[in-house]
């Protein structure tokens, strides 16, 4: 095991870019629990960060900088923003000239506790939306991503509340004489929050393309989006229902495929990163219910025979279905920040028991994943491919700063086990 014996020069760069409004103690936490939590193998409890700095300050005093330390959330937020933002438009100014689309993804998951953990204000049992059966202990989240040309970055991380939780931990507030109540805000209020706060970083010359899945697909949020002039790209529930152009009424997709011939369906080719897929898409074009805009509707099938087709909307007329669904395959960004937020930094592992403890938390951790984001692709190269990779490299930056130190105070006091002793003292 090593120690962080100082903030790391990429860490200090990225910094740089955000200009966070706080106090020096306050910023050194901030470096400190970043650098811990890349550098903390298995769970990521506060214990664990702290004992791993060289020189850690008592462990209250970092738990303390969560839940009491005075700092505005609504502030910080503001000024991720803006940082991110900066390196998505301003950082790149060649693709400015070829108006490169910025898009805006949204997706939720969930982090899970023990069902023996229940005094945190955040956790409650929830519907296990992903199997459309069963209960979990946990908290769901809402994450927002960004993408534009070569460069992705994470956004935001809310979690989301049940009213009947907030309602029933308010009660337990007001009885304990606290006044500060915890607000009630739905996935949809989440998500508007985010996208308000993007408008004013957004330049008129770049398009933008919001993404989410059949869950988030109602009208208020699609109408949300084209009265900020943005586009959507969602898939869609087949219940839904569509009033094709030229048509007397409006009927729902799942008939309207059924009575598509087969040599309706065009075979094509949809590209990702990494890979292509063949699928047989047939399209259409009218209006759903409740949005007064022409759309375009993708009807798509794995294969030739497949008797459950999938659908997807695309407000801009203009793409055809390989296009359309070409970007909205940028969605699977996301499910990779899921998989490094709950494996690799350990989302789930907080031990705050406050909601705004909790909030602040996720905030930092997501922070955490943009500098990686940020550092893949300074370094991308034929050594660094993922965000595993950078880890890795953030990792062995540590060790020789590690190392280094070491090596000057063996030469210091010119003996190893009094080091050891100072450095280990329960090992020594």
């Amino acid at each position: 095991m090593f120690k962080i014996v100082n903030h790391t020069k990429a860490l200090t760069k990225f910094f740089l870019i955000f200009q966070l409004n706080l106090s020096r103690p306050q910023k050194r936490h901030v470096k400190n629990f970043i650098e811990t939590i890349i550098a903390c193998e298995g769970r990521k409890t506060i214990a664990r960060l702290n004992h791993l700095l060289y020189d850690p300050r008592d462990q209250s005093a970092f738990t303390d900088f969560f839940t009491y330390s005075p700092w505005d959330t609504d502030s910080f937020r503001y000024q991720v923003y803006q940082g991110t933002m900066k390196l998505l438009v301003d950082e790149q100014p060649q693709l400015s000239l070829f108006e490169e689309p910025l898009f805006i993804i949204f997706d939720d998951s969930k982090t899970v506790k023990p069902g023996t953990s229940r005094h945190f204000e955040v956790t409650d049992w929830q519907f296990n939306s992903s199997e459309l059966r069963g209960y979990y202990y946990g908290l769901p989240f809402v994450s927002c991503h960004l993408m534009r040309g070569a460069f992705s970055i994470p956004l935001a991380i809310r979690p989301y509340l049940r009213q009947r939780t907030v309602r029933r931990h308010n009660r337990k507030r007001k009885n304990k004489g606290i006044n500060k109540r915890i607000p009630f805000k739905s996935k949809y209020t989440i998500v508007k929050e985010i996208l308000t706060a993007l408008v004013e970083f957004l330049p008129d010359t770049v398009p933008v393309y919001v993404l989410f899945d059949s869950w988030y697909a109602s009208a208020k949020l699609i109408k949300l989006c084209r009265r900020k002039r943005w586009h959507v790209i969602c898939a869609l529930k087949s219940n839904r229902k569509l009033k094709k152009i030229g048509a007397p009424q409006s009927r729902q997709l799942a008939k309207i495929a059924r009575r598509i011939r087969k040599r309706d369906f065009q075979k094509t080719i949809v590209k990702s990163s990494d890979s292509s897929h063949c699928y047989w898409v047939h399209t259409l074009k009218g209006r759903l219910n409740k949005i007064n805009d022409d759309v375009s509707i993708f009807i798509s099938k794995r294969h030739y025979n497949d008797k459950r087709p999938e659908f997807f909307l695309c407000t801009d007329l203009s793409l055809n279905p390989q296009s359309g669904l070409s970007f909205y395959s940028k969605r699977w960004a996301v499910e990779v920040d899921h998989l490094y937020l709950k494996i690799r930094l350990g989302l789930g592992d907080y031990r705050l028991r406050s909601y705004e403890g909790v909030c602040r938390y996720f905030d930092l951790v997501c922070l955490t994943l943009a500098f990686l984001y940020w550092r893949l692709t300074l370094e991308k190269g034929s050594a660094v491919k993922s965000l595993s990779d950078v880890i890795e490299l953030h990792r062995r930056d540590q060790q020789i700063a590690f190392f280094e130190k070491f090596a000057d105070h063996v030469k210091k006091y010119k003996n190893v086990q009094d080091v050891i002793n100072k450095w280990f003292p329960k090992a020594a």
